[in-house]
């Protein structure tokens, strides 16, 4: 006969085997916020019912061994049951470990990024970093001289980083413009952003084509 208290945890087991694996591809992809379909996709399920399918194999061979007083279909459970809960403490100290290792790096990159924006208030000069490859020049070098000393009249200047996108140095960088923003009003006032790009766009309409400027 079959233990109902066995059976129960078994399942029960099972479940949060898969919840938990699931959340682990959400965790290795932190800082990233994905959707649930994502997030189910990134966790590869079809590697946990590869293993689930293999500790049914295992656990129908130990079935077979002589224990005393334990019925086959209750070694069976009992021994998925121990397989399971061993990947499953498996899973949660990886994914835990890999989080904490992400959270630990993004809060360098954040404090470095701290340090480099304090640095760049004193000398007035906020440099703001992006990743965008090499791209081509949209403007000829004049316009863009121009364009580059309207955004240095308002303090600030841009750093192409590269195609190597990071997310542990996107939440630096995030965190850096958070630290100048307070800064840059005081010296700019309040919506100096749409200012400057007002500035940026009077000067592309005037490059554009007369048949453009209507």
């Amino acid at each position: 006969m079959v233990s109902r208290k066995l059976l129960t945890i078994n399942i029960v087991v099972v479940l949060l085997l898969i919840a938990v694996h699931t959340l682990g591809g959400y965790l290795m992809m932190y800082p990233i916020k994905p959707d649930f379909w994502t997030v189910v996709s990134e966790s590869r399920p079809q590697y946990l019912l590869i293993a689930l399918a293999l500790f049914a194999v295992i656990a129908w061979l130990i079935s077979h061994l002589r224990i005393k007083n334990i019925n086959p279909k209750n070694k069976f459970l009992l021994a998925y049951t121990i397989l399971c809960s061993i990947l499953l403490c498996y899973i949660i100290y990886f994914d835990a470990a890999a989080y904490r290792s992400t959270r630990k790096a993004i809060k360098e990159s954040e404090n470095e990024y701290i340090q480099q924006a304090k640095e760049d208030i004193k000398k007035d000069k906020i440099m703001y970093r992006f990743a965008a490859g090499l791209s081509i020049p949209e403007y000829d070098v004049k316009t863009q001289n121009k364009i580059d000393s309207i955004r240095k009249k308002f303090g600030i200047s841009y750093f192409n980083t590269g195609c190597t996108v990071d997310v542990i140095d996107i939440e630096g960088q995030q965190k850096y413009k958070e630290t100048v923003k307070p800064y840059l009003e005081k010296r700019n006032g309040k919506g100096w952003e749409e200012k400057m790009n007002k500035e940026i766009e009077n000067l592309e309409k005037g490059k554009l084509p007369n048949s453009y400027n209507r």
